[in-house]
């Protein structure tokens, strides 16, 4: 019979590969000649999956592990999650067609949430809610620019508006999920053991990046070499479309 320990370096040896599909598939993208690189920004789809399997084979051999009470914290997770996170919230934004302002908002929101949620991680008692309460504001301001805001632009860009409604809504639900995990666990009410913890949430990390390169590659000729005129928008005083790394 498998004990917990074991049972956590499978799940987390399983996550490597299933990430490791979502690098080949990033690489078929950066090597289709049908599509423009630059256009869609698809070396920033390739971190997400690349990091994100390091970060978990780095788990599986169990480096970075720090104990805080009954929990076991895996330092990797997040950072992975403060790295490949704002990258998956902001090519949303990208791919709408949003001003380099919002993009870098739904970032930078998404990084406090993951940030501010590590360190709640690490605290006890009170100061563990706290931290998990100023963390769930910069959720909801994710997810506000997500669905009130990033619907405005991506009418200019008709051809990416089904590709953004599918990243948007996979992004958008998982995301739900993850403060509802960390409740159940051990660093929140204890419902659900450290293994189980471990066993749900790299279910769900790989669910949440490798689909979502697939998305962008099944969606790919929205960002085609033949170059598609933006159409006009009243609004005169946003930028064009920023790129992820803007």
């Amino acid at each position: 019979m498998i004990d917990g320990a074991s049972a956590i370096t499978v799940s987390y040896a399983i996550a490597t590969v299933g990430l490791l599909i979502g690098v080949v598939i990033s690489i078929r993208l950066l090597t289709d000649d049908a599509v423009d690189n630059d256009r869609g920004g698809f070396l920033w789809l390739l971190v997400i999956p690349a990091f994100a399997g390091l970060s978990y084979l780095f788990m599986t051999l169990e480096i970075g592990v720090v104990e805080v009470g009954d929990n076991s914290v895996y330092l990797f997770r997040y950072i992975d999650w403060l790295v490949t996170t704002p990258i998956l919230v902001a090519y949303v934004g990208y791919v709408a067609g949003a001003p380099r302002k919002w993009i870098i908002a739904v970032a930078v929101a998404d990084a406090m949430m993951i940030a501010i949620g590590f360190a709640a991680t690490l605290l006890t008692g009170i100061a563990t809610w706290i931290g998990f309460g100023v963390s769930a504001i910069f959720h909801v301001s994710l997810l506000a620019i997500l669905y009130l805001i990033f619907p405005r632009y991506v009418s200019q860009y008709p051809e990416r508006y089904r590709l953004f409604k599918v990243l948007q809504n996979h992004v958008g639900l998982l995301w739900l999920a993850y403060p509802l995990i960390w409740l159940a666990s051990p660093a929140g009410v204890g419902a659900v053991s450290v293994v189980g913890t471990a066993m749900i949430i790299a279910y769900i990390d790989v669910v949440a990046k490798t689909p979502y390169v697939y998305f962008v590659w099944n969606e790919r000729f929205a960002f085609s070499s033949e170059p598609v005129d933006p159409v006009e928008t009243t609004d005169a005083t946003d930028p064009g479309p920023a790129s992820p790394a803007d």
